[in-house]
């Protein structure tokens, strides 16, 4: 008889202690957001900022408690700040009665390091890097740092890179500051030298990387081996996944990825600002233009930030390379550039721009640039 009623105090103190745990305390005292369910006191707060109710509510109570009637009624696991661990860059605060944990980075010294405005590895300007740092911790991007001192700019002519860094422009023309390497390995050539865009053979992607550093600019990988005249989406091969565009300008071949994924932007500020193509046309990132560039055997490169002017004149013109230009010269239609199976590659830094500035950001051992 003792035993079954110690079972049955046992029951009902653990029945007693379980409840729900949730994510702080709205208004009123009342909570929405919920942890998990049938979570005793203890280990529920353990949890920073966190409520308890000792209701466990099925699917349908907990729908009428949330949208219906405000939220549950729920009791903060602490009322004051003692004894609560934030983590790195945030803080502990009351606010209406609850503790909770405020993003507050220690920007102490900071400013006598960068002072005024600084320009984020984001493309955006901010009043202090104190600034960037909150949204950092705002945003939960632990990547987002300092560029540059000064206002975000359009070249590298007004920007003075910080610890022996250099410049470099990327695939939209906006600059970054990056680590430049020069440890190419002295063995590296034959199977690994690569033609450049700009008509030089590289020992190696590693010197080409080196070169475009002190340049300040990418140098896209046209194709492996070295530059010979004549060259054309006929007799190089691309990798696998990648087609061989025809550069408009000169016919020459150029190896891309055109399986980018463009994603879906509520703005033009999430991408960095419009971009006018070297067809005149003005798109709303680099992504966009590269799809563009791919559906029609054509490359089609940054010819500034920002839109095209009304009625400038573009240079070129899909029909009349088509059918002239890239058949005379390279015996090639702009559908079958863009289908050919002969398309294949091998390792390149990557022929389109975005590509290519990984590459070159990957050995520079870039700090601040975001590949």
């Amino acid at each position: 008889m003792d035993v079954f009623r110690l079972f049955v105090l046992f029951l009902v103190v653990n029945s007693a202690q379980a409840g729900s745990c949730w994510y702080g305390t709205g208004k009123k005292g009342r909570c929405t957001e919920l942890i998990q369910d049938n979570m005793d006191h203890d280990t529920c707060c353990a949890y920073v900022n966190a409520a308890f109710s000792s209701q466990q509510l099925d699917s349908g109570a907990l729908f009428f408690w949330k949208v219906l009637g405000g939220g549950v009624p729920c009791s903060p696991c602490k009322e004051t700040c003692e004894g609560v661990e934030c983590g790195e860059g945030k803080r502990c605060v009351l606010r209406n009665g609850t503790p909770k944990c405020v993003c507050s980075p220690d920007c102490r010294g900071l400013s006598k390091i960068l002072k005024g405005p600084v320009c984020g590895t984001d493309g955006r300007k901010y009043k202090s890097a104190c600034r960037l740092r909150k949204r950092a911790c705002r945003t939960k991007k632990s990547n987002l740092s300092v560029a540059y001192a000064g206002p975000c700019q359009r070249s590298c002519d007004k920007i003075n890179c910080p610890n022996g860094k250099y410049c470099l422009l990327d695939q939209n023309l906006t600059p970054h500051c990056v680590k430049c390497s020069r440890h190419c390995a002295d063995n590296e050539g034959g199977d690994k030298q690569v033609c450049g865009t700009d008509g030089v053979t590289y020992r190696s992607p590693c010197y080409l990387k080196e070169a475009a550093c002190k340049k300040g600019k990418a140098i896209p990988i046209a194709y492996r081996g070295q530059c010979f005249k004549g060259a054309s989406c006929r007799n190089i091969q691309c990798k696998e996944r990648q087609v061989c565009l025809t550069d408009p300008m000169n016919g020459e071949p150029r190896c891309v990825t055109c399986s980018y994924k463009c994603p879906n932007v509520k703005s033009q500020r999430e991408t960095g600002g419009t971009i006018c193509g070297t067809n005149n046309r003005t798109y709303i990132s680099w992504c966009h233009m590269l799809k563009d560039s791919c559906s029609t055997g054509f490359l089609i490169e940054t010819k500034f930030p920002g839109s095209c002017q009304i009625g400038e004149k573009s240079g070129w013109n899909y029909q009349h390379h088509n059918k002239v230009k890239n058949k005379k010269k390279t015996g090639f239609s702009s559908k079958e550039a863009h289908s050919s199976k002969e398309s294949k590659t091998v390792e390149l830094s990557s022929s389109n721009q975005m590509d290519d500035l990984k590459q070159n950001a990957n050995s520079m051992k870039t700090d601040n640039l975001q590949i």
